[in-house]
């Protein structure tokens, strides 16, 4: 499957603040876009149709998705029961690479994506190597019982991770419990998820 390779802060710059919260992101000083016109860009005039096509790629870029998956998420949630915002959200949080991130084993939902896709992941203590595997509540994931699997989550310390409180981590045996449906208050702020929904019903 096709993945995004380009520049992190590229992304970041050209929607004007830290997305990922990177401590060196050069956004923090230049919340510009890159290149030589970007500095006479700091306040630009969107019409509502790119305001709510900003905040859909601000969000579809941070869990770093491709945009026909992305969509079937959003047709997925828009079929629930509920607010077809948050259900779309805890689709999204609900990936497995998600989850992997959040508990700490990679320092970002990329590497998580590849820790899945090679297989040093388990759920409910089976190998699952699909990133886009949906979690559900009482789900238990973990690292393989393999040297290689855990290293990993030693170099990216792990144990001082913040973890979201619909997690429960165990830091001993490098796995974690999904004890709650993720809230509203769970995901980033500077998420616009109504303007998400508007972007696709029109």
């Amino acid at each position: 499957m096709a993945t995004y390779r380009g520049r992190k802060s590229d992304i970041s710059r050209k929607v004007g603040f830290n997305i990922w919260g990177h401590a060196k992101c050069p956004s923090t000083k230049r919340p510009y876009p890159p290149g030589q016109h970007g500095p006479n860009q700091r306040d630009p005039r969107r019409s509502e149709y790119a305001e709510q096509l900003l905040a859909k790629q601000v969000v579809r870029r941070y869990y770093g998705m491709l945009e026909k998956q992305f969509s079937r998420t959003f047709t997925k949630a828009a079929r629930m029961h509920g607010n077809t915002g948050l259900n779309f959200l805890r689709l999204l949080e609900l990936r497995l690479q998600t989850q992997v991130y959040r508990l700490g084993y990679a320092r970002t939902i990329d590497q998580a994506r590849q820790l899945v896709g090679h297989g040093h992941v388990t759920v409910n203590g089976k190998k699952v190597d699909i990133p886009s595997y949906t979690c559900k509540v009482g789900d238990v994931i973990a690292l393989r019982e393999k040297g290689a699997s855990k290293d990993i989550a030693k170099r990216n310390n792990y144990e001082g991770a913040p973890v979201p409180v619909y997690l429960e981590p165990d830091v001993a045996s490098m796995s974690g419990k999904i004890v709650a449906l993720p809230e509203r208050e769970d995901f980033p702020k500077f998420f616009q998820e109504q303007s998400v929904v508007e972007f696709y019903a029109r």
